[in-house]
């Protein structure tokens, strides 16, 4: 019986140990208080980030339909330009042309002239 009531004595001393350990680790009603505080705060934050990202995320998709659309601008101007860099050099060959005819009229005014006067002085 000596062996068995120092049995129970280590038993109780051990199941008061595990529970004083056990209690220590709890909080108390002012750290839990504490640590809510502080996870509103985080999920808070998380949450303004969350829309920062969503409104940069926004930005950089109308960013980039600009981009698209002043590449496609670009794009039409050059071809504009082209088309007025051609269009000039047939304006300056019919203009080129059109000199040539002109010289071959005035060439030919002058042989009627000639021709007239001739008819007109006989």
């Amino acid at each position: 019986m000596h062996v068995f009531k120092n049995g129970r004595l280590v038993m109780t001393f051990a199941v008061m140990l595990c529970l004083g350990v056990g209690l220590l680790g709890c909080a108390t009603t002012s750290q839990v208080q504490v640590l809510e505080e502080k996870t509103q705060q985080a999920l808070k934050k998380a949450e303004e980030a969350l829309k920062e990202c969503q409104s940069a995320k926004a930005a950089v998709e109308d960013s980039s339909k600009y981009s698209a659309e002043a590449t496609d601008s670009a794009q039409r101007a050059e071809s504009a330009a082209s088309r007025a860099e051609k269009a000039a050099v047939r304006a300056q060959e019919a203009a080129t042309l059109a000199g040539v005819h002109a010289r071959k009229a005035e060439e030919m005014a002058k042989k009627c002239e000639d021709i007239f006067e001739r008819i007109t002085a006989k």
